[in-house]
């Protein structure tokens, strides 16, 4: 048989008819090409093997991200963890990095109401893959490439909101672990999320403090780099019986001040108050445009405010801008 062709150029329709007819009997364990349509798929499944997506390949072509979960405490013997508790921490789990995503998401509303939306949970899908030495050791990895859909080339170093998320989430699992302010910590990083998050974090430490696991994590990811965090059983069960004690409550308020900043990373605003100092607060706008029309200018500003007592009696609050104009106006 005669060395296979490069596939020819599909604008050249007398190129693309000799080449079909000429590579119909294929190598044993190929389906002919018959058709343009089988060919600019063969073609997108050339290219993802080249740049190392859609066929396994995980090597320099594309680092996919990855969290090793390692696992110790009562239930895991000789390598082994009890199913019911791996399995309600996979679950538990991944509906808390979901629903962190969709608080850190700059196109949610700043209401707690309804589902959180499929192409959220489709870029937080987590799969299972291979075990490691460990007293328990399990990977979990970002969904695969999609061959319908032919990534950029710059994907896999730029910030996801997976990237966002899990940092998130390792954010709060070292703040539990951080000691006699360990409580305070958790629930003032956790506040500016909602309470959606309170529900899911309590989930997540209650079953690490009725199995009696520790857990260490480790996540990896082209673009943020390697982090670790660990959260034992003791502490998951302080975080656990203080989050199901405390429930967010909402009001709104009218506050006056000067807007002096902003992040556009994290879809905030700086209000400096004469009673309260500076303000952090997440708006819904664009934070460009606000500062642009309202830097270091008299606003007034209706915001959502969440507080929660912690069982300690420290106050937490967390501000969502609704409405925002100049004094005056």
């Amino acid at each position: 048989m005669n060395a296979p062709q490069n596939l020819p150029d599909p604008s050249d329709k007398d190129a693309l008819r000799a080449w079909l007819r000429a590579n119909r009997g294929k190598a044993p364990g190929h389906d002919p090409v018959r058709s343009p349509d089988e060919l600019a798929s063969a073609q997108r499944r050339k290219l993802l093997k080249a740049v190392g997506l859609g066929t396994g390949d995980t090597g320099a072509g594309h680092e996919r991200r990855s969290l090793r979960l390692a696992l110790a405490g009562t239930p895991v013997k000789e390598h082994s963890v009890e199913s019911s508790v791996l399995g309600q921490w996979l679950v538990s789990f991944q509906d808390t990095v979901s629903t962190v995503a969709h608080a850190l998401d700059e196109s949610r509303p700043t209401h707690e109401y309804g589902p959180i939306p499929d192409a959220v949970r489709k870029a937080t899908r987590l799969y299972a893959t291979a075990t490691f030495p460990s007293s328990y050791g399990l990977v979990l990895e970002e969904a695969p490439a999609d061959e319908s859909e032919l990534p950029l080339t710059d994907v896999a170093s730029a910030e996801s909101l997976l990237d966002r998320a899990m940092w998130t989430v390792l954010d709060l699992t070292d703040r539990a672990g951080a000691g006699p302010g360990a409580v305070d910590a958790v629930i003032a990083t956790a506040l500016p999320l909602g309470s959606r998050v309170f529900s899911r974090l309590a989930d997540l430490t209650e079953v690490l403090a009725d199995s009696g696991v520790d857990i260490s994590l480790t996540w990896s990811s082209p673009y943020s780099g390697v982090r670790a965090s660990r959260l034992g059983a003791r502490s998951a069960q302080q975080c656990r019986d203080a989050l199901r004690a405390v429930q967010p409550e909402e009001s709104e308020e009218r506050l006056t001040g000067r807007l002096v900043g902003g992040s556009k990373l994290r879809g905030t605003v700086e209000i400096e108050t004469v009673d309260r100092g500076v303000i952090t607060a997440r708006v819904e706008h664009e934070v460009t445009s606000l500062l642009s029309a309202y830097a270091n200018r008299q606003i007034t500003a209706e915001v959502l405010v969440s507080t929660v007592r912690s069982p300690h009696g420290r106050e937490h609050h967390s501000y969502a801008v609704r409405r925002l104009g100049l004094s005056g106006h």
